[in-house]
């Protein structure tokens, strides 16, 4: 294993994507940030989405001015990867926005949820919502067991309820206070994005690679789906992605002020949902390698990982803590649907979860459930992973087949290819990851897969095979297609016919993906 220096610096290939050399400025990207909160505060006022609205002229106008200025800078020769990328973020808040207008939110409405409730309930999602609004933001006295989703730690429900109380403050009526709430995760979304190429960017990878790796980030159906959803899941990735990133940042630059961000963005993410603290199993990996290759600086390292402790640990585990000696709640308590329910899978033997295919999955486009009038529940983890990565648990039956089917295919393309590419960057030698940095990217992404299954399995329900649970490894799968296109675009160079097949494929399947992707989902508004 390669001894990791004091600032790692990872050189850049010397012939990558000439025509877009440039990359993005750190500043222009700040500002970006800044420009969406903006925009998600005036949505929130301009449209009152306390019924679906149709969107559709709205995002074919974006989209029209999106390709218009691309046409132009192309035609002035300022078609750079800091525009082509910004150009990528507004095309996707569009999409993003447009996906929030016509998915209606409402006291007893609530379309493409998850354990959401109807509010006023006083249970679920908005139930919990609603006690922080009606509470004066104090937290629940009573067994978080007895009531569903309240064992959730409750960062995103306190923003939530923080962000009604605002609207409502200023003269917002309660109903579209509660539509509003949509506009919290279209940020979070949104930031991702942002977050998803400051990374791409840290790591040294630019141009076309980066292209590619933003574009399947900005245009993927999950993160559409997640900008809409009022529950703590799109909150939870964006912290995700921003422990990620400042993992990275401190392996370069191992200062106390980047290892306090990856403390606080574990200890906001594990306020949000438990699941974020698998990021720290690879992060403590960083760690030790960190140490055990730079013993010189022992000392300076051992005292910056207290540091990390005294604030990510109270943070991040305060919520856990507090129910347990209250109320006896364990640490990784999820609750259990139970034997008699309809989702329940426990009647198949592993083998049929993981391998029969004998019942045609695929004849169904759409993830097979009951409640939407499949005549079973797909019990097969590795099929629902492709179905609800691009579709959720939805049935879009008014959507022209040809392309729902066409983004199917795509998607399973888009999956063989990432691991192929996952594959193939942790094998070879790399210009982005040194090994310590393929350890971590390669454990977490194996990690958060073989979670996923075992999840499955101790939880054997039709709802427990959401895409929505394991988004980091889409992300990651991106970030490693860039990096094999850079790798390919070399070659292109050296005049490898071979390797410029490979890549101008690569550039058409990522493309064909986002715009089918892009479809669906503008579609989808006519329902």
């Amino acid at each position: 294993m390669s001894k990791v220096s004091k600032n790692v610096s990872v050189a850049k290939p010397k012939n990558a994507v000439k025509q877009y050399k440039s990359d993005v400025d750190g500043s222009v990207i700040n500002k970006c940030v800044i420009v969406l909160g903006i925009l998600c505060i005036l949505s929130a006022i301009v449209f009152d989405v306390t019924q679906s609205y149709d969107g559709t002229a709205l995002v074919v106008c974006g989209m029209i001015v999106v390709i218009g200025l691309a046409i132009y800078l192309a035609i002035n020769k300022k078609l750079t990867t800091q525009n082509i990328i910004l150009l990528l973020f507004a095309a996707g808040f569009i999409l993003r926005l447009d996906y929030v207008l016509f998915t209606k939110l409402s006291e007893t409405s609530r379309l493409r949820q998850h354990d959401v409730y109807d509010f006023g309930s006083g249970k679920g999602h908005s139930g919990y919502i609603e006690f922080f609004y009606e509470n004066g933001f104090k937290l629940p006295d009573f067994d978080p067991t007895t009531k569903a989703q309240f064992y959730h730690p409750p960062l995103s429900h306190f923003l939530a309820a923080l962000w009604m109380r605002l609207l409502t403050t200023f003269g917002a009526s309660y109903s579209r206070a509660i539509s509003s709430i949509q506009f919290l995760p279209l940020f979070y979304s949104s930031c991702c994005m942002i977050v998803c190429e400051r990374l791409f960017s840290k790591l040294k990878i630019d141009g076309l690679g980066k292209i590619l790796a933003v574009s399947i980030v900005v245009f993927h159906p999950e993160m559409i789906l997640l900008s809409g959803s009022i529950n703590n899941d799109c909150l939870s990735v964006l912290f995700t992605m921003l422990a990620v990133y400042h993992t990275v940042a401190w392996y370069q630059e191992s200062t106390t002020k980047n290892i306090l961000m990856i403390a606080l963005s574990i200890g906001l993410g594990m306020s949000t949902k438990l699941s974020v603290a698998l990021v720290a199993i690879p992060i403590a990996a960083v760690y030790l390698l960190k140490l055990i290759f730079e013993k010189k600086k022992a000392y300076e390292y051992l005292g910056q990982y207290c540091i990390f402790g005294l604030l990510c640990i109270p943070l991040g585990m305060w919520f856990y803590v507090r129910n347990f000696i209250k109320y006896k709640v364990s640490f990784t308590y999820v609750p259990r649907l139970g034997d008699a329910s309809d989702q329940y899978l426990g009647n198949y033997s592993t083998y049929e979860r993981l391998f029969d295919m004998s019942y045609h999955p695929f004849e169904n486009i759409f993830l097979n459930r009951i409640a939407t009038g499949a005549e079973y529940y797909e019990y097969n983890p590795f099929v629902s992973l492709i179905k609800t990565s691009i579709f959720g648990e939805y049935k879009y039956d008014k959507i022209p087949e040809f392309f729902c089917k066409t983004l199917l295919v795509l998607n399973v393309l888009m999956i063989a290819f990432s691991i192929a590419t996952f594959v193939y960057c942790l094998i070879k030698k790399s210009n982005y990851l040194d090994n310590t940095m393929k350890v971590f990217f390669g454990g977490y992404q194996i990690l958060l897969f073989a979670n996923f299954i075992s999840f499955c399995f101790k939880f054997p329900h039709n709802c427990s095979m959401d895409f929505r649970y394991i988004v980091p490894t889409m992300i990651i799968g991106a970030m490693f297609i860039g990096m094999f296109v850079n790798k390919l675009r070399e070659d292109i160079d050296k005049k490898n016919t071979v390797h410029s097949i490979v890549t101008y494929g690569s550039i058409g399947l990522t493309s064909l993906f986002c715009i089918f992707s892009e479809l669906v989902y503008i579609l989808l508004a006519k329902k």
